[in-house]
């Protein structure tokens, strides 16, 4: 038969028994997120998910890892949530016909997310600045010496200091702040006293338009930092919270048959796919068996529990 062949030759594999070819789909006929906007798209995969298909239930874990952040997974606490991600397929087959929403599944490797926010709440911007805004220290000094090593950059023929970009000749030489310096063996000099020259970043006339003027560099604010992903994550999930007396139609089942009147769960042991050895905490029960739209078998499901 073509599904057949389809699920033999097809590259990509669903990990629901009851999908014939490609990865599993949801059809939404009554879905109450879609009215109540109980849809959720803020919390990173956990690292060691490397695929979720439309149709997988997950765990909303805000209280994950105990920084704020949070993460989507199976063993959590609280309801299982329904992935239903859009679906986005930009290619087209050698015969000219468009994907297929069966090609579609959310993939690890597919995305690169690294920022989960502009603004990291953790360690919040000094709110009246550095103490040195306006270009001198205390000692009317415009910049602070640190002694540091001086590392070759890629190539052997550069050396950054300070943000700049300063040429090695042949010999392994390069002159920084007017002094000659020789890199070692290892490409590196050891104490090189290193200028950091301060920002000057007030202004010292007044603007009329500004109430609370100031050149005080107490009264600046200063420098923020965006909040990243927990290492290892890198997509992010659109997920729909489910009510009873929700239908839809899917083929993302764990099982091989199915028949009307068939009650089915989701569970951390299947990777929140629906199955009748769920763990029971939901219950949808098969209410038709028919097709999908690709004519893959499918069942709808409206949820009972």
């Amino acid at each position: 038969m073509f599904k057949d062949f389809l699920n033999k030759n097809l590259p990509i594999k669903s990990q629901a028994k009851y999908v014939e070819f490609g990865y599993g789909q949801v059809e939404p006929n009554h879905l109450s997120a879609q009215r109540n906007a109980q849809i959720y798209a803020q919390l990173p995969a956990n690292k060691d998910i490397e695929i979720l298909e439309n149709g997988q239930f997950v765990k909303y874990d805000y209280a994950a890892n105990g920084n704020g952040i949070g993460e989507v997974n199976f063993t959590g606490e609280g309801e299982w949530m329904l992935v239903y991600n859009e679906i986005k397929l930009y290619r087209d087959h050698y015969d000219g016909s468009k994907q297929w929403d069966c090609e579609f599944a959310m993939i690890k490797d597919d995305y690169q997310a690294r920022v989960y926010s502009p603004y990291d709440w953790e360690h919040t911007e000094v709110e009246y600045g550095g103490r040195f805004w306006n270009g001198v220290d205390e000692k009317g000094q415009t910049y602070k010496l640190i002694n540091q090593t001086v590392s070759a950059d890629q190539g052997l023929k550069t050396v950054t200091i300070a943000g700049r970009v300063y040429d090695v000749d042949e010999t392994g030489k390069f002159t920084y702040d007017g002094n000659e310096y020789t890199l070692d063996s290892n490409h590196q000099v050891a104490n090189v006293p290193v200028k950091y020259y301060y920002d000057k970043v007030l202004t010292d006339v007044p603007d009329m338009y500004e109430m609370n003027w100031t050149n005080d560099p107490y009264h600046k604010l200063g420098i923020y930092h965006e909040k990243f992903m927990e290492s290892g994550t890198s997509m992010v999930p659109r997920v729909f919270k489910t009510m009873i007396g929700d239908l839809y139609t899917t083929n993302m089942i764990n099982e091989e048959t199915l028949a009307v009147g068939d009650k089915l769960s989701p569970s951390a042991a299947t990777k929140g796919i629906l199955s009748k050895t769920g763990d029971d905490s939901m219950t949808w029960q098969v209410v038709k068996v028919y097709t999908m739209p690709d004519g893959q078998k499918g069942v709808k499901v409206m949820r009972i529990k």
